[in-house]
């Protein structure tokens, strides 16, 4: 709609609400004029407007009429200075003086903007509340509408996705814990035909928190998982070099004390036949000696048997033999097997590790400090100041932007859209949730 357009319906609902004498009721469209004004200088926006701050201490507190009607949505509203003195006069809040030449208006002087102590920030969080369920369309009106059915929403922060686009939801702070508790307390809440999802804003960051928390959990159990596919894959494409064994060559034993060790049990085989591999450490009570294919266990067994006259003994303990079969050798062999390609799998990792750290040493080489430099200097040239408000629309003056000639270009300070942080101006800029 056109701006003259937009005028001339306003006029039309001036000419309209013009109040008979005595009546001491502001008209709806001063109550909304009044409103606007109030939430410029309210706590939660003042605390962050840079451009409405500077303006305010150029004049002891004092802005002019002419600066404020250049803010779009007031401008929407009204630009008539008697219709904007008369909604301000006829307020109950009390927060606004007006000049004695009617040009100018300020926050009250014994109502300054609260101290951000411990209490004031617990007594925000307190009054501060999530809902969901407006049309994606929904205009602020109507969302401040509908929360005012519960008690004064002094500030709404409309919640936007990474496209700027209104997700639905909002975080709004009431006036008193009372009007929260009648929020929460309702039930069967809807907004048009759409259930009405609502809760404290505490509890909805620290479900976001705790869901974000699961999700991370949930993301490194699966990729941990992956890891070990990847990894037994890999093994098995390994093992399948080692599918063929020679059976008959493993030999198992039992009987050993502590003092054992590997030289004495091939101390004993030594002399009748090629030994491969004895799988024992010290201290282990079991084990198994494995042959080379052209030497089987139960004949090098007999033969050393022989050579002692039949018992076989290491550090005074008779030692007791026998040979794998079946099942029993086949399991032994796949562990053979596995632990062969664990080895491989490893030793190949970390030869892809040791040529990555490489090539990651030879690129620092070549960008060395000039790489760093080129960087500071980028950094340095897209620094962009972002203020708390570039992500989220507050309650009523998303579109309005500086008058030029308020500010001089030397100045550099824009002021900033009007919306907060759901009553907590916080110089760290919340996170959008996903829902």
């Amino acid at each position: 709609m056109a701006e003259t357009e937009v005028k001339t319906e306003v006029e039309m609902e001036v000419k309209t609400e013009v109040k008979t004498e005595g009546d001491a009721q502001p008209t709806a469209l001063e109550k909304k004029i009044a409103r606007q004004i109030e939430y410029y200088f309210g706590d939660s926006n003042l605390k962050r407007d840079t451009f409405l701050q500077l303006k305010i201490r150029e004049d002891n507190g004092w802005v002019p009429l002419e600066t404020m009607i250049k803010f779009n949505r007031l401008k929407i509203l009204t630009s008539d200075f008697d219709v904007i003195v008369q909604a301000l006069e006829n307020s109950p809040t009390g927060l606004m003086e007006i000049s004695e030449d009617k040009l100018k208006i300020r926050r009250a002087v014994n109502k300054p903007l609260p101290e951000e102590t411990a209490a004031y920030w617990q007594s925000m969080r307190a009054r501060s509340v999530y809902c969901k369920g407006f049309p994606i369309d929904a205009d602020l009106d109507m969302m401040q509408e509908y929360m005012d059915q519960f008690g004064e929403c002094v500030h709404i922060q409309l919640r936007r996705d990474k496209e700027k686009k209104f997700k639905g939801s909002i975080f709004a702070v009431y006036d008193t814990i009372d009007s929260v508790k009648r929020f929460l307390e309702a039930e069967d809440l809807k907004i048009g035909d759409q259930d009405v999802v609502k809760m404290k804003k505490d509890d909805y960051i620290k479900m976001k928190a705790d869901e974000k928390k699961s999700r991370k959990e949930d993301e490194k159990k699966k990729k941990l998982e992956q890891k070990e596919q990847k990894e037994k894959d890999q093994v098995e494409a390994i093992q399948s070099e080692f599918d063929d064994y020679e059976k008959g060559c493993v030999l198992h034993f039992s009987g050993v004390n502590d003092q054992t060790s590997r030289e004495d049990l091939k101390e004993l085989f030594s002399d009748h036949g090629t030994i491969q591999w004895v799988d024992y450490e010290r201290g282990q009570s079991e084990g198994t000696i494995r042959f080379s294919e052209d030497t089987k266990a139960q004949e090098t067994l007999d033969k050393a048997k022989a050579a002692k006259e039949g018992a076989l003994q290491v550090r005074g303990c008779e030692i007791t033999f026998r040979v794998l079969e079946g099942e029993e050798e086949e399991q032994h062999w796949m562990k053979v097997f596995e632990d062969k390609s664990r080895a491989r799998l490893k030793k190949q990792q970390g030869r892809r590790g040791k040529k990555q750290k490489w090539f990651e040493k030879r690129d620092n080489r070549r960008g060395g400090d000039r790489g760093h430099r080129d960087r500071g200097d980028q950094q340095q040239m897209g620094k962009k100041t972002k203020f708390e408000s570039d992500d989220e629309e507050g309650n009523g003056n998303s579109e309005d932007v500086k008058p030029e000639q308020d500010v001089k270009p030397e100045q550099g300070v824009k002021r900033p859209a009007d919306d907060g942080d759901a009553g907590q101006p916080s110089p760290k800029k919340e996170k959008t949730e996903d829902s």
